[in-house]
């Protein structure tokens, strides 16, 4: 008689992510029609299955129900924290900048807040070149970190994680990587910060933006740079995607402004076999910040990281590893 011990075992959060990484649904993806707007392709991913009830950042930071703030008066270049007011949960993003405080940050990891509750939250800083107080609380930037740095950032965050439990990236990396980005733009910042991106290159990306915009249902993209994925986001419904979508996807056209030589153009049946291995490699899971677990799979050239809570894969990015 065949053994079934496997079926009863009860599904993991690396199962979860892995399911919505095939092809299908549900519980998996499916893709629609690309969209271009100069050197970027967006290929919309939609996704059917459960959603959590919660409010972004930006929503929150709007109503007031959410203040980020230095830990104290001293302050610590790695950790920051977050009051939430709200009863319902507020979910920051893998790659939000946050503007202010001491310097700049950048959000580690993807976190879900418990309503009611303050927290403190790892975080990279993203402005080299200050550590004075700008503003008592931090406002969320209004594009996300770059889709190179995240990818760069997450490789040493899953190293920490995996060898201590913890969220912690590589301070020297972000900030070469940083510095480098905003020579490759042009972008002159007394500072070192990411956040002169949006200063100095807005009118670009915002009519670039404009050619851009997420189809019913959506509730992921995967990006093309020259034809090259380099960032894959995909939330648990479709109003996360809608509510993000500058931030990310001006992340996305930042990092396609940069000069280079390049007329490929995406392969859709390499953009789903690109979707399905990041799936693939070694995976494990960590007591996420907040609610849930983290989950970090490597291995196929693509490094991808998750949020699951509650059975329910409500983040997952990934990026060339």
């Amino acid at each position: 008689m065949a053994d079934r011990s496997s079926d009863l075992a009860p599904r993991t959060a690396v199962d979860i992510v892995r399911e919505r990484l095939e092809q299908g649904a549900p519980p998996g993806f499916r893709l629609g029609t690309p969209q271009t707007a100069g050197r970027l392709t967006l290929l919309p991913v939609f996704c059917d299955g459960p959603e959590l009830e919660y409010v972004t950042l930006a929503e929150a930071q709007k109503d007031g129900t959410a203040e980020i703030t230095e830990v104290d008066a001293r302050g610590a270049v790695s950790t920051l924290q977050v009051r939430i007011s709200a009863k319902v949960p507020v979910l920051m993003i893998d790659g939000e900048i946050l503007v202010g405080l001491k310097q700049n940050r950048v959000l580690n990891t993807t976190i879900l807040v418990p309503g009611e509750t303050t927290l403190e939250i790892p975080v990279s800083c993203v402005e080299a070149g200050r550590w004075r107080h700008a503003t008592l609380k931090a406002r969320r930037a209004d594009y996300a970190l770059s889709p190179k740095l995240r990818a760069a950032k997450r490789r040493s965050v899953t190293t920490s994680a995996r060898a201590f439990g913890t969220f912690v990236a590589d301070q020297g990396a972000v900030w070469r990587g940083v510095a480098g980005h905003l020579g490759d733009l042009g972008v002159d910042s007394n500072t070192l910060a990411y956040s002169d991106i949006e200063k100095q290159r807005r009118p670009e990306i915002e009519d670039r933006l404009r050619q851009l915009q997420p189809e019913t249902g959506q509730s992921g993209v995967l990006a093309f740079v020259d034809g090259e994925p380099v960032a894959l986001d995909l939330f648990d419904r479709p109003s996360t995607l809608a509510r993000l979508w500058q931030g990310l996807i001006g992340s996305y056209i930042a990092e396609s402004l940069i000069p280079k030589s390049g007329d490929r153009t995406a392969d859709m049946k390499a953009a789903l076999e690109w979707i399905r291995m990041a799936g693939a490699g070694e995976a494990t899971r960590h007591r996420a910040v907040g609610l849930g677990e983290s989950v970090s799979i490597t291995g196929g050239g693509r490094h991808t990281s998750a949020l699951v809570v509650d059975d329910v894969a409500v983040h997952i990015a990934a990026g060339p590893g």
